[in-house]
């Protein structure tokens, strides 16, 4: 891996971000059902895509929403390059100060990476099966991607985490503070790095794909515009219709502000605007862009050698 692909990685990882984790699906690896005090032990695997700049994680942009007496997940529009109506509510609440309200409908942040499980503490499931020796697919939420920003900051990192012959595994470990479950006290990369064994490369060769495909489709402005209606007003919504030829619906007014509403530092509210490519330091240099490609082949290569 070239020390510009590292540079890259470093300069994606300065941004500060938020949050969050949903209900997920069963090929995702739930780390926090551990116990207090346990700890996992996984190895980021690659985007297939080289152009995703992060190199081993995509980030998923939400809003939660209630409705039909249920907290839905929403797409936000912004993640696909389109004004988003929730986000303009929530604007709209900061700007008559309501910052309860603001921060209930501001967009919320979820990184998703995959990963090779090389220790799983969680008991096996109902087929007998633990995630330990396969891939699967991990949710982080802000206190676990700060670790990882952090990392590539302080130059801890001498080489790409997520590389076949020099990488880092990365531990996972849940403490109790007080009655709440954190990740910041002892998750961290391994000190030293170490190459994947055969047999572990064999399972990463069946098992890797682009991150891009575990993102939502964009549902269109038309069915979150209703979503957001069904929240704000309480209607009920049949969440199967096609909204295709709706006409957008009016806009919703924000109420007055509340007089109980917590005294925090709202998120910076301020009009979403087209998504830009996200484009590599490196892009254009056919070794960078075939880091991955060229990874896999070495591992055919070496396994029909032996």
């Amino acid at each position: 891996m070239s020390k510009d692909k590292l540079a890259a990685l470093k300069a994606a990882f300065k941004t500060p971000e938020r949050e969050q984790r949903e209900s997920l699906p069963n090929n995702y690896f739930p780390f926090w059902n551990m116990k207090a005090g346990e700890k996992a032990v996984i190895r980021f695997l690659p985007d297939r895509d080289d152009d995703n700049v992060r190199g081993f994680l995509v980030e998923k942009v939400f809003h939660t929403l209630m409705i039909n007496g249920q907290k839905k997940s929403v797409p936000c529009l912004s993640m696909y390059g389109d004004d988003c109506p929730v986000c303009k509510v929530s604007q709209d609440y900061y700007k008559v100060k309501d910052e309860v309200n603001g921060k209930k409908y501001w967009k919320k942040k979820q990184y998703i990476a995959q990963a090779l499980v090389i220790e799983d503490p969680l008991p096996p499931g109902q087929d007998g099966e633990t995630h330990e020796g396969k891939v699967r697919y991990i949710a982080l939420g802000y206190q676990i991607y700060n670790i990882i920003k952090e990392a590539f900051a302080s130059d801890e990192l001498e080489s790409i985490p997520y590389s076949f012959d020099d990488g880092y595994d990365f531990i996972i470990k849940k403490t109790q503070q007080g009655e709440y479950s954190t990740y910041v006290m002892g998750t961290k990369f391994k000190g030293s790095p170490r190459g994947l064994s055969e047999e572990e490369l064999a399972t990463v060769e069946d098992g890797m794909i682009e991150l891009a495909t575990l993102l939502p489709k964009n549902p269109g402005s038309e069915k979150v515009q209703a979503m957001l209606n069904a929240d704000l007003n309480g209607e009920s919504l049949d969440e199967d219709e096609e909204f295709s030829s709706r006409k957008p619906a009016a806009k919703s007014t924000p109420a007055k502000p509340s007089r109980d509403a917590e005294d925090e530092t709202p998120p910076q509210a301020k009009k979403p605007t087209p998504a830009k490519k996200v484009v590599a330091a490196d892009e254009g240099n056919d070794e960078a862009e075939q880091d991955v490609d060229a990874m896999l082949a070495a591992i055919k290569a070496r396994r029909q050698a032996k």
